[in-house]
């Protein structure tokens, strides 16, 4: 069986590969924010400041992590066993690297909830249950901290008071981003419904559903994959505990980098579909725009498509309306 300072080591090495792809998913992101310079309301500074306390949460991971398996395997080699005894004694290190992966892990988790909350139209009834879920995730988190806390020197960090806090925790925020990507991609689904035969079949609403689903997929296989060896016991789950924190930025990131430059995998280059959020607490619509100009010169006449709130009961805007909510809407 993998020790627990060898599953950190290796840990160690795939959370830095992890983090290096997320870096540059992190970075286009950034870009893709920052160039939206007309659309710095709310809700653009909301997406710009989870992205951030993502990053730095993440970095602040990553840096734990490794300082604590260079100093498990340096700090006394002559000694049997020395990197399992270090790593083993549970102090604030450890409360502390498991308390920001929790922390980065509720961040995602409550923006997801707001992305449902927006997606359709401001509705706290369709908020109510991800809120639940998110508030348990917090709860979770707090006694799975507490259960690392009271842990002994040399105990086993797989017991099975730990194991059961943290298999609980996984499960309510696995529960929680299936539930919210089904809510999202329902909301888009009957919008499509409603919006097919009324514009052109140029346009690819279903590319954005596809996007989320895709993004939620690759978190809930890690997930789901990591819930099995924590509930068994085996150390392999710390392997995997590791890399998460790079998933979680690239699941966020990449719907940022691929909405922001149109890419699915029935897409070619062109323009971009968006979600858009704003505050108003109204119906959501699919909002059409003019294509970009880089489309036109090309010739292509795929038309952008954005996820925006309004009151016609039709799901569609006038063009008088897209012209006005051009300058309140904001692309993710």
């Amino acid at each position: 069986m993998l020790s627990y300072s060898k599953s950190a080591l290796v840990g160690a090495i795939l959370e830095t590969l992890a983090y290096g792809l997320y870096l540059s998913y992190f970075m286009q992101g950034l870009q893709i924010i920052l160039s939206r310079q007309k659309l710095k309301g709310i809700p653009s500074i909301r997406l710009l400041l989870t992205s951030l306390v993502l990053f730095f949460l993440i970095t602040m991971r990553m840096v734990l992590d490794n300082k604590a398996v260079v100093a498990a395997f340096t700090n006394d080699p002559i000694t049997p066993n020395a990197a399992d005894i270090y790593l083993e004694n549970f102090g604030n290190g450890a409360m502390f690297r498991t308390g920001t992966y929790i922390a980065l892990t509720i961040v995602a988790d409550i923006f997801i909830v707001y992305r449902v909350y927006a997606v359709w139209g401001g509705s706290f009834i369709a908020a109510a249950l991800p809120s639940l879920l998110a508030t348990a995730d917090i709860v979770t988190g707090a006694l799975l901290i507490q259960a690392i806390r009271e842990l002994a020197a040399g105990s086993s960090p797989d017991g099975k008071n730990v194991a059961t806090h943290a298999v609980v925790f996984y499960a309510f925020t696995l529960s929680l981003n299936v539930l919210c990507t089904l809510l999202i991609s329902l909301r888009i689904y009957l919008t499509k419904r409603r919006a097919d035969g009324l514009i052109g079949t140029s346009i690819d609403i279903g590319m954005t559903m596809t996007i989320v689903i895709e993004s939620a997929a690759i978190y809930s296989a890690c997930l789901i994959a990591m819930i099995v060896p924590t509930a068994l016991g085996n150390n392999v789950q710390y392997c995997l505990l590791s890399v998460m924190p790079g998933i979680v930025g690239i699941a966020f990131s990449l719907i940022i980098v691929r909405i922001g430059s149109g890419l699915s995998p029935h897409s070619s280059a062109g323009p971009a579909s968006a979600l858009r959020f704003a505050s108003e607490r109204t119906g959501t619509r699919f909002d059409t725009t003019e294509a970009r100009r880089s489309s036109r010169a090309s010739g292509e006449d795929a038309i952008p498509v954005h996820l925006s709130h309004g009151s016609h009961s039709n799901g569609m805007a006038s063009e008088s309306d897209r012209a006005k909510n051009e300058e309140e809407k904001e692309e993710v």
